[in-house]
């Protein structure tokens, strides 16, 4: 929804003429313009939405390997995945083994690696298991308990994060045993940390085909399938993990997770990260989704203390700035949000939203210039992105900003106008010029016309007549091009288009404007009585006299409504009522306007 902004920076100025001195009126702020910005005036530009992907931690998969081979000895134990044979210690092996039948000595070099292997020590019963095959190749017993050993040698190295080394260990021990659970689960693991998910998905799900029992697998598949997008998937699974463990912090996170992406599940998201919270009070990411999750639900102070938490966590956490930032902004506290957000900018500097939303709330502390400092930048990294060509939205955002550049280099040319310093309305026509370019919006070609008309009367002020000419002519095709493109939103494009009408002198051209603009806004007292202008400058008093009453009738101690009402009755030939308004803005102690209107009708008013 596009908002209506209400600008001035000086009264209008007609290039004909007007008979007799009209005031316009001036509507709650002061204005005799009107820009649109899209959404609310206190608005950010850009919704803060999370650019990241949440991921598993080296230590997180680390802890994960050693909980899958735990599970995999302790299971074994109780029920046996291979048949073993009889365990020899070292010493146990007879001096004449050299001499003994080649299938009697890999039976008992076998019995040695089930030694080493009842002691985790996998890298000697791996030499032994090989010793054992090399003697009998037929040895089934020694070539299952080398799958096993050649996984679990795997699954240490996973854990010390040397993973090209263990998917070595993995593939190998599938060679001996192509139903080792512990080997697809490890393969699975390494495939999913190269992002190859469709591949690490399906060593998961055979892990779980060859052994059902190994549940600590549903954590990490229930993650892959919540990174992949399928929620009821991953929702499955972190059910069936949150039931076997619910003290487990991520199981409890990624619950989190998964709710946030569930239509009206932000309190159940909330009440699982909570939960993660208090199991592990130093993972950054938590507290920054459960930052999220409150933001949802409108609890922004618990956002607040989520986010600044996560900061605090890992200071280089851009999410959590950016986050930290928007939710400043929601409470009204532009200066804590500028910190917030010029943190996220020195981790990005190059990020669209984080300056744009840097311009908004430099804006609302009125820093214009800053803010406009941002959305320059804005714009320039939004049409560096690749797809910036065949993205609607993204060029309908990038419009935005150029929109909003326009908007503060007027904020700021009223204040060095009161100081005397002159302002280039080329600033606000070239950003809004490309801004039209861009998205072609009637939002952007009413503002375009709408800067075009102000930069117009600056020329006339300054007596550049034909300049002023030029660029008014350039604001009415504008305007006039917004109107017809966007039939839903007109007021403020209408309003504008009366004011260059008027401008360019064509009355007839303004009335008409205006009565649209009052039809659509029966209640905007400084349309009905700007539209009591244009038929006073038509020199229909009648009419004109008509709409000025409207505005009174609203607004009984409007002086500027009351003055042209005099000035109407004035010029209609009814002296008795200018005499009212004349004795209306003396009650009103307003004896600026009251002398006015003596003047301009040549002391006829005063009784």
């Amino acid at each position: 929804m596009s908002v209506a902004v209400a600008i001035t920076l000086f009264a209008c100025v007609s290039l004909v003429v007007a008979q007799g001195d009209i005031v316009p009126t001036k509507d709650i702020l002061g204005s005799t313009s009107v820009f649109m910005l899209r959404g609310s005036a206190k608005s950010v530009s850009q919704k803060f939405a999370t650019q990241a992907r949440a991921t598993r931690s080296k230590q997180q998969r680390a802890d994960t390997a050693r909980r899958v081979k735990t599970q995999y000895a302790t299971l074994a134990k109780a029920v046996p995945r291979r048949t073993r044979s009889t365990t020899v210690a070292p010493e146990a092996i007879p001096a004449d083994i050299s001499t003994m039948p080649a299938a009697e000595a890999s039976v008992l070099f076998a019995g040695v690696g089930e030694y080493y292997m009842d002691r985790d020590n996998y890298d000697q019963a791996i030499d032994v298991f090989r010793e054992a095959l090399t003697l009998d190749s037929g040895n089934a017993r020694a070539r299952m308990g080398l799958s096993e050993a050649l996984a679990f040698k795997g699954n240490e190295l996973l854990a010390a994060d040397s993973l090209a080394l263990a998917e070595k260990f993995f593939s190998e021990a599938l060679t001996y045993n192509d139903r080792n659970a512990p080997a697809y689960f490890g393969l699975a693991e390494i495939n999913s940390d190269g992002g190859e998910v469709d591949i690490a998905t399906e060593n998961y799900e055979r892990a779980l085909q060859v052994d059902a029992a190994l549940t600590e697998i549903y954590l990490p598949l229930a993650i892959l399938y919540y990174q992949r997008g399928n929620i009821a998937k991953a929702d499955e699974l972190l059910k069936k993990a949150v039931a076997i463990n619910a003290a487990d912090s991520q199981a409890q996170y990624y619950t989190g997770l998964v709710r946030l992406q569930q239509p009206g599940r932000d309190a159940d998201a909330a009440a699982a990260l909570m939960r993660a919270k208090n199991i592990d009070t130093a993972n950054a990411e938590i507290f920054y989704y459960s930052g999220e999750a409150n933001s949802r639900l409108g609890k922004n102070v618990d956002a607040l203390e989520d986010f600044k938490k996560a900061t605090l966590l890992r200071p280089n956490y851009f999410e959590a700035w950016f986050g930290l930032g928007s939710i400043y902004f929601e409470l009204e506290n532009y200066t804590e949000a500028i910190k917030a957000l010029e943190e996220a900018k020195k981790l990005r500097n190059t990020n669209a939203e984080v300056v744009a939303n840097l311009g908004d709330a430099y804006r609302l502390v009125e820093n214009y210039n800053q803010a406009r400092s941002n959305y320059n930048l804005a714009t320039v990294f939004y049409e560096r992105r690749p797809e910036f060509q065949n993205d609607a939205t993204l060029r309908n955002q990038t419009a935005d900003a150029y929109g909003r550049v326009a908007f503060t280099f007027v904020q700021q040319c009223a204040i060095d106008m009161a100081k005397a310093i002159p302002c280039d309305w080329n600033v606000a026509i070239n950003a809004l010029e490309s801004a039209s370019k861009i998205s072609d919006a009637s939002i952007d070609h009413g503002n375009l016309g709408w800067a075009y008309y102000n930069a117009a009367t600056i020329d006339a002020r300054a007596g550049r007549t034909a300049d002023a000419r030029a660029k008014l002519e350039k604001a009415r095709d504008n305007l006039v091009r917004a109107i017809e493109a966007n039939p839903a939103q007109l007021e403020g494009p209408l309003l504008n288009l009366s004011m260059v009408y008027k401008q360019l002198g064509d009355h007839n051209g303004a009335i008409t404007t205006l009565n649209r603009v009052v039809e659509r806004a029966p209640k905007w007292t400084f349309a009905i009585n700007e539209l009591g202008m244009a038929y006073y400058n038509n020199r229909n008093y009648k009419d004109a006299v008509a709409q000025f009453n409207k505005v009174i009738a609203r607004d009984g101690n409007d002086a500027d409504a009351y003055y042209n009402l005099g000035m109407a009755h004035f010029r209609n030939n009814n002296l008795g009522e200018a005499r009212k308004a004349h004795a209306r803005l003396r009650a009103l102690d307003r004896h600026d306007l009251a002398n006015k209107l003596e003047k301009n009708s040549d002391g006829a008013v005063k009784r």
